[in-house]
């Protein structure tokens, strides 16, 4: 019997409303399977619609946008679940890591108050067990003294335990699905290294599957079964993490890998992508990355590329390469 998705996204789209009246869209097209116990990197410049997309699975999205489409966890439309189920679903069924801690912790609660408060809601333990469970959490995440440590305030601790911290939270209820926007943003090389490897260890005990936001390669690299590259707002390319980083075969892609740092051209210059992601209101017609590609026809700007199988485990967004592998 073959398994099924834990997590299916089906014609995912995002737009959001304009003071004017007029709606415009941010997230397109967007489809993508997760399976228990897979790590999915979602990878792309800022402006992408990377963390947008990733706020649409947990229902985060602010009031201005408007999702379509399907997303179904374990089979179930969570797009057309009411605020009360996405309460019972948030932090049970999906936990979510967020990029900036200090912003996403109360400031006025002790840590350990904050993660006991999610066993308290939804497990319905007495306060002096979730409290005891908390520590265990913080002990889990490593955190030194943990016991102490959870009667202290987040602007009481550094950059990366209070990442720790909410990983613990994220943790606490044994989610099936986990979703880390830039976990490891603003931390340095140890402490990211050591953030990564609660993670590794947590999807391995638990068989939680994982998404992964990150523009850091070496990150996706290193976490990642599959990875998704999206540039503004839509798929760009999506196969198994070392494939589509050591062969990539949109040339939006094959901009991102050529630009981590480690690569060097001749003259001692760091290789880029010439200028910015397009605001969604300016996309150029034809595909969304042709004012950018050097690689770029006539017809790429003409012509909206579709999303193709170029292999059984790859797909991508380029009218190039559709036009190539259809020519063999």
């Amino acid at each position: 019997m073959t398994e099924q998705p834990l997590l299916s996204i089906r014609d995912l789209a995002i737009s959001v409303d304009l003071p004017d009246g007029r709606t415009m869209p941010i997230v397109e097209d967007l489809s993508v399977d997760l399976m228990a116990g897979e790590t999915l990197g979602i990878v792309g410049e800022s402006g992408s619609g990377k963390s947008l997309a990733s706020l649409a699975v947990i229902g985060l999205l602010p009031d201005v946008a408007r999702p379509t489409g399907q997303i179904l966890l374990d089979g179930e439309n969570l797009l057309q679940a009411s605020e009360d189920r996405l309460c019972q679903i948030r932090g049970n069924r999906i936990g979510m890591i967020f990029q900036e801690p200090l912003t996403a912790l109360n400031p006025a609660m002790t840590v350990g108050d904050q993660i006991a408060e999610g066993l308290v809601w939804h497990r319905g333990l007495s306060w002096r067990a979730a409290r005891r469970e908390a520590v265990e959490l913080l002990d889990q995440v490593r955190i030194a003294d943990a016991k102490r440590r959870a009667g202290t305030y987040p602007h009481e601790m550094s950059g990366g335990q209070r990442q720790r911290v909410g990983i613990a939270i994220a943790l606490a209820l044994k989610p099936a699905l986990m979703i880390a926007d830039e976990p490891t943003t603003a931390l340095d090389v140890t402490v990211q290294a050591e953030i990564l490897d609660i993670l590794d260890d947590l999807v391995r005990e638990y068989r939680m599957a994982l998404i992964l936001v990150s523009h850091d390669l070496g990150v996706i690299a290193r976490m990642c079964d599959r990875t998704l590259v999206l540039y503004a707002g839509r798929r760009m390319e999506e196969g198994p993490t070392r494939a589509v980083l050591a062969t990539p075969l949109n040339p939006y892609t094959r901009g991102l890998v050529a630009a981590v740092p480690r690569r060097v051209s001749g003259d001692g210059r760091l290789a880029s992508i010439a200028g910015t992601v397009p605001g969604f209101a300016r996309l150029p017609p034809g595909c969304c990355f042709s004012d950018r590609c050097t690689e770029a026809t006539d017809d790429c700007r003409a012509v909206a590329p579709g999303w193709f199988l170029a292999s059984e485990d790859r797909a991508l967004r380029c009218l190039r390469v559709e036009r190539r592998e259809i020519g063999r």
